[in-house]
């Protein structure tokens, strides 16, 4: 490495492998690694010494001294470092008015700040601690008190250092102390390298199975990125998440073909042999074609792999024996892994699944099997299998949707003019049947009656329904085919006003508020409302962003805040909601008549469509 010494580098290279031989780091008996717990303890340890003097100068006068304790800052450091391990460099080494500097940056000082604020310690039920100015107490002139929520968490801290060390735990887990009933006893496990690992994008996805109230524990795994538990049994159910560059990288460093076989040789085990009783799935997250680079090729141009590689890779997984859901990014990931516990739940409940071996019995099984066990399946039985669950594919573009298409573009038998008819041979209303007799007549004749007037007419009709008014006679007379727009959309757009189109962020935002806040109540957090705006499937892109630029979902709340009414205001605590007055024109009345829109164009995912579609 150019600039790097020798002895420097083999120290990275071994920092990086890190060392198999050596246990895990341990901090001595009653002491810690982080300043944080050093901080709360040391407070708590104070005002116990500073209690029990109280007690006796009280029973000597006979009197009672309940006045809350406050500790000035050069104190608080001293406790704190004797409570560190002196092996975890943990230590605060600098003076209090070093501290107070606004411009010091100390990681260690700035935990304790984190304790007394409001904001960064609310999601833990923080703040733990006050800090308090008060010149005449201490040279710092900065006292600092614990508080009642810090003295519960002081104690149960102090408590775990002073039994001793523990085996490690996984590297993160729901924090909450109970689940939601319809995960019922199903526990899902996280490879400690998704996302890139902690240093990238690890925590955001713990983050938001935080958010969905997912049980789920963060561990190293030897097969698959994520398997699910029942109890301390392992669920027959394997899955893989790959993003389209992950797709391209495995297929130029071969960890595409071998993680196939190992995870077919899993499913030989937990699907009770040839039997092959266990759901092996991949989730392939984002399109293949906005992940390209120069030259064509997907993720990096040394790869070599353009766009139908990875796709035709993909596509062939059904008759390799795997199962393929696609997603629109991490965040329709997550939603996606939830609905699978769920449904492990829910088959469990039901005794559709059979949960035999713990984790250390899966691998030592599949360590026995032999290679013939991981090839692709030649049964037709065990190929094409459906996936767990039933995703949302309206986002995928034309080359990761080929089939699909391809199915839409084979021969019909309809005559020309039927073409033009938005219903689908498929849907209520739609084509197929003698009943639908009449309805394919009476298209046909309006087709007839269109094809009759001039392009400025027909420009002039779509105008006049808020349609786009481009392209060829064919599409306007698609177009005007459809039914009307909801009049208040259409009002909005006569007068200029902000009409979020479908589909997009916004209108999967206002569909979301929609869906789950009742008026009058508390309004919904931002992280909660992109989960669910997600979920709608009004948003073609995912609320989340692409990865590949700033802007996000939540970009555009700013248009959906402004007007005379505003669609949606931002309450206190940074919650939001839809505006209800007046009743004719305000947030409420134009969601509803998105979601009326987002239903006829079949995307929004709610199964329950509004009076109007």
């Amino acid at each position: 490495m150019k600039g790097v010494g020798s002895n420097f580098y083999d120290l990275l290279k071994e920092s990086v492998a890190g060392s198999k031989s050596k246990k895990p780091f341990e901090p001595k008996k009653g002491k810690f690694t982080c300043v944080a717990a050093a901080a709360l303890v040391g407070l708590l340890e104070m005002e116990e010494r500073v209690q029990k003097d109280a007690a006796r100068v009280a029973s000597a006068n006979g009197g009672n001294d309940d006045e809350v304790s406050s500790f000035p800052m050069e104190d608080l450091i001293v406790s704190i470092n004797s409570l560190l391990d002196s092996r975890a460099n943990a230590n605060l080494s600098q003076t209090a008015q070093q501290y107070l500097n606004k411009d010091n940056l100390d990681p260690g000082w700035g935990q304790v700040k984190k304790l007394c604020s409001t904001n960064a310690a609310s999601d833990l039920g923080g703040p733990f601690m006050k800090e308090r100015k008060r010149k005449s107490a201490c040279s710092s002139g900065r006292v600092f008190e614990l508080l009642d929520s810090g003295r519960s968490l002081a104690t149960k801290l102090r408590t775990l250092a002073q039994s001793g060390p523990f085996e490690p735990g996984p590297l993160r887990q729901l924090p909450d102390e109970s689940v939601d009933q319809e995960f019922g006893n199903v526990t899902m496990s996280m490879d400690f390298r998704e996302g890139g690992g902690g240093g990238r994008s690890l925590h955001k996805m713990c983050d938001q199975l935080d958010i969905r109230g997912v049980p789920y524990v963060v561990r190293e795994l030897k097969i698959a990125d994520y398997i699910f538990f029942v109890g301390e049994k392992l669920a027959p159910v394997l899955i893989e998440r790959k993003t389209a560059d992950d797709v391209a990288g495995s297929l130029h460093d071969g960890r595409w073909e071998r993680q196939q076989r190992s995870m077919r040789k899993a499913q030989y085990v937990l699907g009770g042999g040839s039997a092959r009783r266990c759901q092996i799935c991949y989730i392939i997250e984002g399109d293949a074609s906005k992940r390209t680079v120069h030259g064509g090729n997907v993720g990096r141009r040394t790869w070599f792999q353009s766009v139908d590689d990875v796709e035709n890779a993909i596509e062939k997984l059904p008759s390799l024996g795997f199962s393929v859901m696609r997603s629109k990014s991490t965040l329709d990931t997550i939603g996606i892994l939830a609905k699978v516990a769920q449904d492990v739940s829910w088959k469990v409940n039901n005794g559709n699944i059979d949960v035999m071996y713990s984790y250390e019995q899966f691998l030592s099984r599949v360590k026995k099997l032999g290679e013939d066990k991981g090839e692709p399946p030649t049964d037709r039985a065990h190929q094409n299998p459906a996936p767990p669950v039933v995703v949302n594919t309206n986002f995928m573009s034309s080359t990761a949707n080929a089939a699909t298409a391809a199915a839409a573009a084979a021969p019909s038998t309809r005559d020309d003019d039927a073409t033009f008819s938005p219903q689908r041979s498929d849907s209520p209303g739609g084509f197929g049947s003698d009943d639908d007799a009449p309805h394919q007549t009476n298209n046909a004749e309006k087709v007839a009656e269109l094809k009759k007037l001039s392009m400025a007419r027909l420009k002039e009709m779509l105008k006049e329904r808020d349609e786009k008014t481009g392209g060829k006679k064919e599409e306007l007379i698609s177009r005007l085919l459809k039914p009307r727009k909801p009049e208040l959309l259409i009002l909005r757009a006569r007068r200029k006003e902000y009409v979020p189109k479908v589909p997009s962020s916004n209108a999967a935002i206002m569909v979301a508020l929609l869906l789950n806040h009742i008026p009058g109540t508390q309004g919904l957090t931002k992280e909660r409302l992109m989960v669910l705006a997600e979920e709608t499937g009004v948003s073609k892109e995912s609320m989340s962003g692409d990865g590949s630029s700033f802007y996000d979902g939540w970009s555009g709340m700013k248009q959906l805040q402004e007007g005379d009414p505003a669609l949606v205001r931002r309450e206190k605590g940074h919650r939001y909601s839809l505006t209800t007055q007046p009743p004719e024109s305000a947030g409420v009345a134009v969601a509803n008549a998105l979601h009326i829109l987002a239903h006829r164009e079949d995307m929004c995912t709610c199964g329950n469509p509004p009076n109007g579609v």
